[in-house]
């Protein structure tokens, strides 16, 4: 046992997976993982010292927020998705969270102290359509290799971004593709939306398992992506194509051969299928 904390048991906290969201990341940049979890009363930590050892719980939460309470903001997991992120590139991982009325960011300080919720961003809240953490999936990743983090989501008409300014803040948030959203026909019932790099290039490209297979939408080095194309006739919700379903067969990007791309790996109904990268394309065979 390596932290009385963050379990399911009463005397570990009573942590439920429909209200506490549980994290494992580098809090402090110091190259070891960390315990990150949201309870009803906010933010808990737990960091992990030089000889791998999570320390005690406190008797408060770190902040008094992002919680399933009220008190704590009435977060809840199949609505309000929260991340760990650098949102400043200080090399320290802030909270960043999608409530109803939009962006929330609390930044870490040098300290490892966490500031007081800032709102940060009127967009990828439930008023403004992101009426689900599953069905829009939104994640904080730089869209380019040098640049700031920004956010991304696939929302109801496609692929919206708000760049990052670096100080823990967004620009007005834009849509950018026309694609892999509700209204071309992308639903979280049937299909993933992945954030990879296909090329090698550094910079994440958009892969989306669906209906005829895998289809991608290459980064073009400034954080826009082009128009998508079906790169592999696998893997997909259609029966020609494997008949994969979200909720039985786990598919994952991994770069398994080690050149530096990632590659297709499926678990389907027969066993593990693997797809190679062939840099603009993926080989089945």
């Amino acid at each position: 046992l390596a932290v009385k904390g963050f379990g399911h048991g009463k005397q570990a906290g009573g942590w439920l997976v429909e209200k506490h969201p549980r994290f494992l990341a580098d809090t402090t940049g110091d190259g070891r993982v960390d315990i990150v979890g949201c309870h009803d009363d906010g933010l808990w930590v737990s960091l992990q010292d030089e000889e791998g050892k999570f320390a005690p719980l406190t008797d408060e939460p770190v902040l008094r927020a992002f919680g399933h309470s009220e008190e704590a903001g009435g977060w809840l997991v199949d609505k309000h998705p929260r991340y760990l992120a650098d949102t400043t590139g200080d090399g320290r991982l802030d909270i960043v969270g999608c409530h109803d009325d939009g962006l929330w960011v609390s930044l870490q300080d040098e300290e490892g102290s966490f500031a007081e919720p800032l709102y940060v961003l009127d967009d990828f809240g439930v008023d403004q359509g992101w009426t689900s953490a599953e069905e829009y999936p939104r994640s904080p990743v730089r869209t380019t290799s040098d640049g700031p983090l920004n956010m991304i989501g696939f929302g109801p008409q496609g692929v919206v971004v708000a760049r990052g300014r670096g100080d823990g803040t967004f620009e007005p948030s834009q849509l950018i593709l026309n694609d892999f959203g509700q209204a071309q026909g992308w639903t979280s019932e049937k299909h993933l939306r992945l954030l990879a790099d296909v090329t090698g290039d550094g910079n994440p490209d958009i892969v989306g398992f669906g209906n005829e297979g895998v289809w991608v939408s290459h980064n073009n080095g400034n954080g826009t992506f082009a128009k998508a194309q079906l790169v592999c006739r696998g893997f997909g919700y259609n029966e020609d194509v494997g008949g994969w379903r979200v909720d039985k067969h786990p598919r994952f990007l991994a770069d398994i051969t080690g050149d530096g791309r990632v590659d297709i790996v499926g678990f389907g109904g027969a066993g593990v299928h693997v797809a190679r990268n062939l840099f603009r394309r993926f080989r089945t065979r």
